[in-house]
């Protein structure tokens, strides 16, 4: 459990760094994204006084010392340092945002489904080794439609006020609201691990 905690910690600690500057989720890989995310990276170096370049290397310094120290009291192995080691050299601050946003969003997708399934979440956790959300709504006698439904609602009333407070343009609502039904979808056709 330790080895799980501290290697979490170590990923947390990597994604708060990273994205604690206020860095643009880049999700969907345009440059429009890519852009506002280089935008503002380069504003949070701006800020510190330090050249974009000096940010990431300081960053990376950061992580890398994290896992040094994590691996010299035994909290990882050294097999997990040195991948940490792996992601921390390959990553860029944008596209590190990106993935831990999507994490983020499954997660949230993930309780909403529990809700829906009237189940809690270490009782989804226990149920869905070898099954798919899918299989497990139909088991409880609801339909995958309304899981995806239900797994999207939050989401789907949020872009609706941003758009209603202009902060968000109706096209680009729509596109993000596709773009989250069709992780739904993926999410809950998913067969998870045994």
């Amino acid at each position: 459990m330790k080895l799980d905690r501290y290697a979490m910690g170590a990923l947390a600690g990597a994604a708060t760094l990273v994205v604690g500057g206020g860095v643009a989720v880049a999700a969907s890989g345009d440059g429009a994204h890519a852009a506002r995310c280089e935008a503002r990276v380069a504003k949070v170096a701006e800020r510190r006084g330090v050249t974009v370049d000096q940010l990431q290397a300081n960053i990376r310094a950061r992580l890398l010392a994290r896992v040094d120290a994590a691996e010299k009291t035994d909290r990882i192995s050294s097999e997990r340092a040195a991948a940490l080691r792996q992601r921390v050299a390959a990553g860029s601050l944008c596209s590190a945002a990106a993935k831990v946003h999507a994490r983020v969003a499954a997660r949230g997708m993930l309780v909403l489904a529990a809700r829906y399934l009237e189940l809690s979440r270490a009782q989804l956790r226990a149920q869905l080794p070898g099954h798919s959300l899918a299989d497990l709504a139909e088991s409880n006698g609801k339909s995958a439609s309304g899981l995806e439904a239900a797994m999207v609602a939050r989401a789907k009333a949020r872009l609706a006020k941003a758009v209603s407070d202009g902060k968000l343009t109706k096209p680009r609502a729509e596109a993000l609201l596709t773009r989250l039904e069709e992780a739904a979808h993926r999410l809950a056709t998913h067969e998870f691990p045994a």
